[in-house]
């Protein structure tokens, strides 16, 4: 028990001892590890073979070879695993070369030993004494174990996955120390009466001490060393296999390499630099040009070789105490980026400026952003425009996919402002137009560049339909002509319809979506953690949809804006607010993307909040501020002048600014005779008065003002107009009035006409001789007049919205009734009217009722409805068949008395033929009383 617990503890003492002192190296070197790997090579020297112990009883194994040696080879793997070639190489040199030296060195300390001793006649015994053959021999195949420690590791490193690491060192250990077992013992036990005794102890010793070497330098590894960065699984799978005998020309052909790419990388990084859209700017500690690109010389007019070396504020001294100058020195001071966006009075540019600063100075990026300030102040003007309008605006892809929707086109179909449009433009419409839209109404546009027409949009939540006057047409580059969207802008017309196709008021919203300049979108929940990113989003971020999932959407963000993005975003979270910030993207293939973010809360019906919604504007290639423009004016031509009513925009002083081709109609002039004037000189002074003093009311309070009011514009016709005006201010604080008017002439005639018309068919439905309902398309009752109700013996009340079936107006259940309605409406739906029908219906009371009955279609709401007549003609009916009765009962009669006269006469002829024969009978018996008398008498 003693001599395993004497092994147990020199292993743990070994193992201990070079994991600390390799644990030590950064604070002292390699140079105490390979000192006492040196030293315990002593001790294997020494001892060699002489010292050994049995394993199982049976088996005997030498110490120096079995823990020694597998201890040294325990050392070389844990610094070729951490090290690298390199340091392993020098590590097995530097052990061979010491055991060649400490050959010699153990040579000739014995030789002076000896010859000492027996000067001295001592006993002849010396302590370095070893076995040479055994030592010679043990070095070399030293050295083969390490050259193959190495290559199988590096093989099964670059072929198993890392679960199996430990599986690997294991591997590696046992292969080497059964190489070694092998080739030791044939190469000095061979011929050894007790070499397969030998070999099998060497084997069964090393494999043991390899599968607890490996299981320390795996614990090692992977629990206790603490500087990760340096640990070297995934590193070492992209070693050579032989690695450790090619390594050093390797290293030299990658250190020339390194330094022609290192000069190729600084001359194409000044190409780059004097060939991006933006001006680059360097600046050293002491405020002194370093580097000054193309693009930065043309915003600062002034040659790049003119600035280099000067300082900055020597050069510009009228930019001191401005707010570039204040951005640039507090980047300086806190070290921290600085973004600036102002216009620069010096340079007389807005400028988009960011200040990077660092221990060799400052990077300034610099942008002139003057003609896009121009653009924005357009654009918002335009978006306050559309704003400011009723009607339905969408945009749509040439191939028919929605793109946007305005709000009150949401509404219009039923969708929330956060709802998703569906896929295709054809479901907005009912299912049955769609072979309208894709072979009429889109071919029309693609050809004629517009189409124009009443159609019906679908509700999606309730499934209604809204009848609506649409303008479809094309959007086109200005440049190419080319078709890039498709454009619709939509009127309600249904509460037209409802009052019999009357005009009525919408205004247009519209809103420019630049198909070339897309937006990334995102969601959150209400904890941040992201749950959708659309295309674009992947596009700039370089991950997929699942890597964005979550918070690893921030793996996405630049190193040097992570830290600041992660806070502001938890504070967005954390206090519910918005977010509106710039920020850095860097994907796989290190591409950065400048973006500019704003989120808003997403909140449920009852205000609670549930999640973020946001969007990101690709900042970084900005385009030239007249192609922006050009697309603005484009946008605006193509949007404004198919909308139907006027169009205008003043400033504060009612001079207009921006006009439509409606209002250019209305007034009938041209552009140019509008454009700078009020047109207040064209109307009478009382109209003047009315419409200057609502620009400024609307200027002053920005309440927006709706009203109508009449319009007498020189030797024009009277027109009646509702004008909407709304206030727009702009990033600069001018106040823009911008307005829409509709013509309500023709609508105003309209409604005195149905008025009229109501009031005709009021009196009309209202007679007290026929009865009259309207039925909808479901033939329910939605009107019905006193005459109806009195004639089938119900309330009023309770027969409105309901059909004669769910009434019981009658008896279903009889033949008659069901043929009379067969034939009733079969009638009506061949020929689409019925006029004048005679109907008889057994009621539910067993009344039977004789009615005169008419069905004539009628177009209510946009929707198809049906108005009856009905006479009740009961009494005439019931008349009639009394005077039948009384004609059948006389009838009846005369042939009675006819009969019975008949009758009569057949018993007066026989009796008259009675008397007849009696006379002839008593004149015969008197004839034969006269014979018998004269018979007497004879």
């Amino acid at each position: 028990m003693n001599i395993y617990f004497t092994i147990l503890f020199e292993l743990l003492f070994l193992s201990s001892s070079i994991l600390l002192l390799f644990k030590l190296r950064t604070k002292l070197g390699l140079a105490p590890l390979y000192i006492f790997l040196g030293a315990i090579q002593y001790l294997q020297a020494l001892t060699g073979s002489l010292v050994s112990f049995q394993i199982l009883g049976d088996f005997t194994a030498s110490l120096g070879t079995v823990i020694v040696f597998s201890a040294v080879l325990f050392a070389v793997l844990l610094i070729y695993i951490k090290e690298g070639v390199s340091s392993a190489r020098a590590l097995i040199l530097g052990i061979v070369i010491s055991n060649l030296l400490i050959t010699v060195l153990f040579k000739i300390t014995y030789i002076q030993d000896l010859a000492t001793r027996n000067l001295n006649r001592i006993e002849p015994f010396s302590l370095f004494t070893i076995d040479y053959k055994y030592f010679i021999i043990g070095t070399i195949i030293l050295l083969l174990d390490f050259i193959l420690l190495a290559v199988v590791y590096q093989f099964l490193i670059s072929k198993i996955r890392k679960q199996y690491f430990f599986l690997i060192l294991f591997i590696s250990l046992f292969t080497v120390l059964l190489f070694d077992s092998f080739t030791f013992n044939i190469s000095l036990n061979y011929f050894s009466e007790h070499f397969v005794t030998f070999l099998l102890g060497d084997i069964i010793g090393k494999t043991i001490l390899a599968l607890v070497f490996s299981f320390i330098l795996y614990t090692y590894l992977k629990y206790l060393d603490t500087e990760k960065y340096n640990a070297s699984f995934i590193a070492n799978q992209h070693r050579d296999v032989f690695s450790i005998l090619r390594y050093r020309k390797k290293y030299l052909d990658l250190k020339v390499e390194k330094q022609e790419v290192e000069l190729k990388l600084v001359s194409q990084s000044e190409t780059a630099l004097n060939n991006i859209s933006d001006g680059f700017v360097s600046l050293d500690t002491n405020w002194r040009y370093v580097f000054v690109n193309k693009r930065a010389g043309e915003i600062l007019g002034r040659s790049p070789e003119s600035l280099i070396g000067k300082h900055i504020w020597t050069e510009f001294p009228q930019a001191v105490d401005t707010i570039f100058y204040k951005a640039y020195l507090k980047a300086v001071e806190s070290q921290e980026t600085q973004h600036i966006e102002e216009y620069h009075e010096a340079l007389d540019r807005w400028i988009d400026g960011r200040a990077y600063p660092s221990a060799n100075g400052l990077t300034i990026y610099l942008a002139d952003v003057t003609e896009e300030k121009k653009v924005d102040i357009e654009n918002k003007m335009l978006l306050s425009l559309i704003e400011t309008s009723d009607d339905f605006i969408g945009l749509a892809s040439l191939e028919g996919k929605p793109i946007y929707l305005n709000v009150n086109g949401r509404k219009l179909v039923g969708l929330g402002s956060d709802e998703k449009l569906s896929a295709s433009m054809t479901d907005f419409f009912p299912e049955h137009f769609t072979d309208k839209i894709l072979n009429d109404h889109l071919p029309n546009i693609y050809k004629n560049n517009k189409w124009r027409g009443e159609v019906q949009l679908k509700n999606f939540k309730t499934g209604s339909l809204t009848p609506i006057e649409m303008s479809g047409f094309l959007i086109k580059d200005s440049t190419t002509s080319k078709p890039m969207a498709l454009g619709i802008v939509a009127t309600d017309i249904s509460k037209g319809n409802e009052a019999k196709e009357k005009l009525i008021k919408s205004e247009q919203l519209f809103r420019r979506l630049s198909s070339s300049a897309p937006v990334a979108i995102f969601q959150t929940d209400k904890d941040g953690g992201c749950n959708y990113v659309n295309e674009q989003w992947i596009k700039y971020s370089g991950l997929s949809f699942e890597e964005a999932m979550g918070l690893s959407w921030t793996n996405a963000l630049h190193p040097e804006d992570k830290d600041r993005m992660m806070h502001e975003w938890q504070e967005t979270v954390s206090k519910e607010t918005d977010l509106l910030t710039d920020f850095r993207f860097l994907n796989k293939n290190g591409m950065i993307t400048w973006l500019s973010a704003k989120t808003t809360g997403l909140y449920d019906s009852n205000n609670n909040l549930y999640g973020h919604i946001g969007t990101l504007v690709d900042v970084t290639d900005r385009k030239k501020a007249e192609d922006q423009r050009i697309k603005s004016e484009k946008y605006l031509d193509s949007i404004i002048n198919n909308i139907g009513d006027p169009v205008f925009v003043k400033d504060e002083q009612s001079r207009m600014l921006l006009v439509n081709d409606a209002l250019c109609s209305i007034f009938n002039l041209n552009r140019a005779d509008i454009i700078g004037k009020t047109l207040a000189e064209h109307v009478p002074l009382k109209e003047r008065e009315n419409f200057l003093k609502n620009d400024k009311q609307v200027i002053l309070d920005g309440i927006e003002n709706v009203k109508e009011e009449t319009l007498s514009f020189d030797k024009m016709e009277m027109r009646t107009i509702s004008t909407k005006k709304t206030r727009f201010i702009d990033s600069t604080g001018n106040k823009f009035l911008i307005g829409v008017i509709r013509d309500i002439t023709e609508q105003k005639k309209a409604e005195v006409a149905l008025k009229e018309s109501e009031e005709k068919f009021s009196k009309a439905f209202e007679s007290n001789v026929i009865g009259t309902a309207i039925l909808n398309k479901e033939k329910k009752i939605i009107e019905i007049n006193e005459v109806l109700t009195n004639i089938v013996g119900f309330k009023r009340e309770n027969m409105l919205g309901k059909t004669a079936e769910e009434i019981g107006l009658f008896k279903f259940d009889s033949q008659k009734n069901l043929e009379n309605e067969n034939k009733l409406w079969s009638q009506f739906s061949k020929n689409g009217y019925v006029s004048n029908i005679e109907l008889e219906y057994l009621m539910q009371t067993g009344r039977e009722l004789f009615i005169l009955i008419s069905l004539r279609a009628l177009r209510l709401n946009n929707e198809d409805h049906i108005l009856i007549t009905v006479l009740d003609i009961t009494e005439k009916k019931n008349v009639e068949k009394e005077l039948e009765k009384h004609r059948n009962n006389l009838e009846e009669l005369v042939k009675i008395r006819t009969e019975e006269v008949n009758s009569k006469n057949n018993e007066l002829q026989r009796m008259n033929k009675l008397f007849v024969g009696r006379e002839l009978k008593m004149k015969e018996l008197k004839n034969i009383i006269k014979e018998l008398q004269s018979k007497n008498d004879n």
